[in-house]
């Protein structure tokens, strides 16, 4: 995620209240922002592979089993490819036959590629930094996950690179030895709903938690 885009906490009014969002802005051009993050809802004004495939990064990461998309057709389908794939349920699109057929040949060209530990003889077990080594989706989505918790965190940049640059080695680290990465992540201070509320202009492509009770 940090190899594509800066990330930035931005000060938005709803109302009378200050609320805040994340901006992921595109990585050389400050300026413009790829698609933002509030609570539930994940928000962009373009239809481009690679923010759809961002979008649905952080939603994994955030742990959202279910998505709602909605805006534009083909930003619809790219959501609800990508979080299909990873075994999210997405609604808000209609998949063609076409689509399906998509699908199903890229699931099973991703399960024809694995790799497994063989016994070696005399029953050892040869070193598993390598087999047991996560998909580099699965790296990403962990550092992905670790930074949004440190912006909403408002850890200063600085800190906040130098934490990562900790986070990344420890996951090298845990790779080498073969031990599967871990990242629970926590919503403590996300920002309760606000009674009376007006709702804030937003980019019209969308995705958001399709069941919005936090849990307890």
């Amino acid at each position: 995620m940090r190899e594509r885009y800066t990330i930035h906490r931005a000060p938005v009014s709803v109302g009378d209240a200050m609320i805040g969002r994340i901006e992921y802005r595109f990585r050389g051009d400050g300026v413009r922002v790829a698609f933002t993050e509030s609570r539930f809802r994940l928000a962009t004004d373009n239809n481009l592979p690679s923010v759809a495939r961002s979008m649905v990064d952080v939603a994994e990461a955030r742990g959202w089993q279910g998505l709602r998309v909605s805006g534009h057709e083909e930003f619809k389908r790219r959501v609800w490819f990508e979080a299909t794939l990873r075994g999210l349920k997405s609604v808000g699109y209609e998949p063609s036959p076409d689509d399906l057929q998509q699908l199903r040949r890229e699931q099973d060209a991703r399960q024809a590629n694995r790799v497994e530990r063989v016994q070696q003889p005399g029953g050892t077990s040869p070193p598993q930094a390598e087999a047991s080594a996560p998909a580099p989706g699965r790296r990403k989505t962990v550092l992905a996950a670790v930074e949004a918790v440190l912006v909403a965190k408002n850890v200063p940049e600085q800190r906040r690179e130098e934490l990562m640059a900790a986070v990344a080695e420890n996951l090298a680290q845990r790779i080498r030895e073969g031990r599967e990465p871990r990242v629970r992540i926590y919503d403590r201070d996300a920002v309760a709903p606000l009674a009376g509320a007006t709702a804030v202009p937003a980019p019209t492509r969308a995705v958001e938690r399709s069941d919005p009770t936090p849990q307890r």
